[in-house]
């Protein structure tokens, strides 16, 4: 093995398997994972163009190596497409070509991956160092990346779910569950439709409907006028929900039909076509 173990205990089984070509051992231990935690509370938002939005202001960006990634995994991809692959009904064998370019879009995939995982793995051990109360929102990564149907827009939802994916959207709130409940703390996640983190006014709990195009806060109550980062103010949202802070009068959280939030965006965008007209 290579390097040291974080928490060493009894080995109890070591599964050796071969994916890709390469030979991996999987060996499981008997222990008490323990991590070091503070006092502080923050609240956490994904996104596409920031990976995570937290609560104080701060950002963690998407890192570099996805979009150099993306870029040669397309071009080998395009390459591939380009050789004789299989094909079992008309009994035709892939070409040498093929498989060597397989493997290499394999190999890039697989790096990307590792990649990735390293980085989710270092993010939020740090956010879990510094903070024994994590509050997320509840995603549904599954019906989030669905594809879209004909018409238009097909290839700007395709663009989308592949930024959704490149982030790791799914994984995220996993490794921060266990990672805190190792160190003692408490990762929350907040109920996305009906709390509407990115829609609700950290001030005033008021609903401001937004396109994904809108990418600054701006509260509808005239009475509060809050303007704040979307992103930040949406993790904001999310940790005043976990704590209980919300308002007293607003402590029930109103849907969509309730508010008129769908019937506003869509009065917001006749508006703006009219204007443009």
């Amino acid at each position: 093995m290579r390097g040291q173990a974080r928490t060493w205990g009894v080995p109890t089984t070591c599964t050796i398997f071969c994916r890709h070509g390469i030979w991996y051992a999987s060996i499981t231990v008997k222990c008490e994972p323990v991590r070091e935690t503070a006092r502080g509370s923050i609240g956490v938002d994904l996104g596409c163009k920031d990976a995570v939005s937290f609560s104080d202001g701060a950002k963690a960006a998407k890192p570099a190596f996805i979009a150099i990634a993306d870029k040669a995994v397309k071009q080998a991809s395009k390459r591939l497409r380009r050789k004789r692959a299989p094909n079992r009904n008309q009994r035709v064998k892939g070409s040498r070509r093929w498989l060597a370019e397989r493997r290499r879009v394999s190999k890039l995939q697989r790096k990307v991956t590792r990649q990735r995982e390293d980085w989710i793995h270092k993010l939020t051990s740090d956010i879990v160092s510094r903070n024994s109360l994590v509050a997320g929102e509840q995603l549904s990564v599954k019906n989030m990346t669905r594809k879209a149907k004909k018409g238009k827009r097909k290839k700007q939802k395709a663009g989308l779910n592949r930024s959704i994916l490149s982030v790791g959207f799914g994984i995220i709130g996993q490794f921060l569950d266990y990672k805190a409940a190792e160190a003692g703390g408490f990762y929350v996640e907040s109920p996305t439709r009906q709390l509407k983190p990115t829609q609700r006014c950290a001030k005033c709990w008021e609903l401001t409907p937004k396109t994904l195009a809108d990418r600054v806060h701006v509260c509808s109550n005239t009475e509060s006028q809050h303007t704040e980062d979307r992103d930040t103010s949406a993790a904001r949202v999310n940790l005043i929900w976990a704590t209980g802070r919300e308002p007293a009068s607003r402590r029930r959280s109103d849907s969509s039909t309730d508010c008129g939030s769908m019937r506003q965006l869509a009065e917001k965008k006749r508006a703006k076509r009219l204007a443009q007209r």
